[in-house]
This record gives C-alpha cells, sequence and structure tokens, in this order.
C-alpha cells in the first residue's frame, strides 16, 4: 500500500500579481510517497521551481491546496514545516570558511531556534548525519576545500541533521561529473529505502531518472503526470515531454539480470529494472516466469494467472504478497 507524505489537491501554482494571477499549472493532484525517491522532470521554465516553492509554503497556491500529515500546510507553523520538510536549493553555501560540521549544524536550527545551545541529542544527530553520507575524515575541513561532489553531500548532511521526513532538493546533481552524479542519487536512494525517507528532487537527467528513481513527476504543458518512470516512458507520455530521446542511453539506463521474463527486449529490460529497483518492499522468486507485451500504449503483465495493465500495479501485487 502506497503511504503519501504530502499530497496536493486541485493545485494551481503561479504568482499573484495587483490585480490578477500569472498560473503557471493548475488541477495538480500528486502524492510524494513515504520511503520513495521521486524525480520531477519537465521542459525548462515550464514551473518545476514554482511548483517546489508551492509544496513547501515558500508561495502561496493560486488555488487548491498542499497537505502535510492531516492539515493544509498554510495551518503549520514556520517551526513545524521546518522540523517536516528539508528543502536543499542549487545555492552554494555563502561561507568558505565554514566546516563541514559548521554548515551540517545549521541544520538543527528548527529544535535550537539559532542559539549555540546544542544538547545530546543535536550532536548525535549531526555526528549521523556526517557518518551517514562518508564525510568523517573531512568533517573539520573548510567547505571551500571540498570537491564538488562532497559540497553537495554535505549540504544533503545538514537536511539529515534537520531530521526531516521529507527532503526536496532542486537539481542536486547540475553541477556534478558523472560518478559524482551517481555517489549522490545513490545515497539519496539509499535515505528512501533504508531511512524511509520520502525526497523529491528535480532534474534534467534522463538516465539517473529511469535507474534509480521510484517514481516520476512528469510536467508538461497542460498536465502534471506521476507514475513509475517504467510506465510513463511506455504510454509514451515521456517522448511527449522530451521529444529527443537517446536511445543508447536508455538503453544504458536499463538495468539487466537473470529473472525469468519473457516478451520484447525494451519490455522485459524495463519490468526487470522496476523490479530490482522494488526488491526492497517485493519479493520475486526467480524460477517464476513473467510474460510482459504491448498493444500500442498498453502493457500487459501475466504473473501466476493474473494480468497487469501497469508495472506499478504489478509490483504492488508482488509487494501485497508479503504482507
Amino acid at each position: 500500500m502506497q503511504v503519501s507524505a504530502l499530497t496536493s489537491k486541485d493545485l494551481s501554482i503561479g504568482y499573484q500579481r495587483r490585480k490578477s494571477a500569472k498560473i503557471v499549472a493548475e488541477a495538480i493532484n500528486i502524492s510524494l510517497h513515504k520511503g520513495k525517491l521521486t524525480c520531477l522532470m519537465g521542459a525548462n521554465g515550464i514551473g518545476k521551481s514554482t511548483l517546489i516553492k508551492t509544496l513547501t509554503g515558500v508561495l502561496a497556491p493560486l488555488s487548491g491546496s498542499v497537505v502535510l500529515g492531516d492539515k493544509d500546510i498554510r495551518n503549520h507553523s514556520p517551526i513545524d514545516m521546518a522540523k517536516s520538510i528539508s528543502v536543499l536549493l542549487t545555492e552554494r553555501p555563502a561561507s568558505g570558511f565554514m566546516t563541514v560540521r559548521d554548515l551540517i549544524n545549521l541544520g538543527r536550527f528548527p529544535y535550537t531556534n539559532w542559539r549555540d545551545n546544542f544538547n545530546d541529542s543535536d550532536t548525535l544527530a549531526v555526528e549521523d548525519a556526517i557518518k551517514n553520507i562518508g564525510l568523517t575524515k573531512a568533517a573539520d575541513a573548510p567547505i571551500s576545500e571540498l570537491s564538488d561532489g562532497n559540497l553537495q553531500k554535505a549540504i544533503i548532511g545538514r537536511a539529515l541533521a534537520q531530521d526531516t521526513d521529507i527532503i526536496i532538493l532542486d537539481e542536486p546533481t547540475i553541477h556534478l561529473d558523472v560518478n559524482n552524479k551517481t555517489v549522490i542519487i545513490k545515497l539519496l536512494q539509499k535515505l528512501c529505502h533504508e531511512h524511509n525517507k520520502s525526497i523529491l528532487m528535480s532534474t534534467h537527467d534522463l538516465e539517473l531518472t529511469m535507474t534509480y528513481a521510484d517514481r516520476l513527476w512528469l510536467f508538461s504543458e497542460n498536465n502534471l503526470f506521476e507514475g513509475l518512470p517504467e510506465d510513463l516512458y511506455l504510454d509514451g507520455r515521456l517522448n511527449k515531454v522530451f521529444h529527443e530521446v537517446n536511445k543508447d542511453q536508455n538503453q544504458n539506463a536499463l538495468a539487466g539480470d537473470s529473472l525469468q521474463i519473457e516478451g520484447e527486449d525494451k519490455l522485459v529490460a524495463l519490468v526487470r529494472q522496476a523490479i530490482i529497483k522494488g526488491m526492497h518492499t517485493a519479493k520475486f522468486e526467480s524460477n517464476q516466469r513473467v510474460k510482459v507485451s504491448q498493444i500500442e500504449s498498453q502493457i500487459q503483465i501475466v504473473f501466476m494467472q493474473e494480468t497487469y495493465s501497469s508495472i506499478e500495479d504489478f509490483l504492488l501485487a508482488l509487494s501485497s504478497q508479503q504482507d
């Protein structure tokens, strides 16, 4: 069963002007699922940052609502919001004289109110964050001396020290090389799967999304779709948003394994990849067979005499077997 950490209801986003409003997108109904890594993709200027600002309370909805827990975010105090959602933007920290530990200490501001009155729980949260991001040896190094990859780890460490269930990141891998992009997104995936964090990250990297994301929010001119990346690829909506898709890149994004899946190579690779990513929630016995086919944009998965019309429904069925 999917559990939502954050939900929008008939949400319209944009900017309020004196006598009118500039609507960026409307009728948005989406859910950020607990324990899932969700990627937000769409063309430049389509409204991804506006959506993030609205979901985190920086911008007020033009209409509709954003629900955190059991109430509208507008009914949460700033401190309550800071204890629930960490927001990481693309700007680098201003002070290069700050150490890694100093930066991560800032994550405790909802609990210390910016005063230097750390207690044992604050110290433990910071040290755990440093350990989880793998920067123990660099904890006292100035952030000005860090590589781009390690700096991004330290920024994520600040969010971990903030100890929120939800982490939202705007283009966290944009300035990183291929290796560091992989390191960062694997870290985010681990935080979701092992620490039950709910993470939303905006990105333009299709390969990382196809390989590591549990869910995809796909921004088009008229809609915001959500679902498994594989399902949005198969039904053609991904290609409608990104008109030119590098086939070689997509093939590199498809995971390989020895699971017994029968069907067209492309379909088999997509289903296999989704199963591998979903292993933390669904058990799959390698001696069981899956048959996958597609008629036009409709996928059909046959498993143990049951038929499923999406990869997500198939994975949910596998997961329910363990309940």
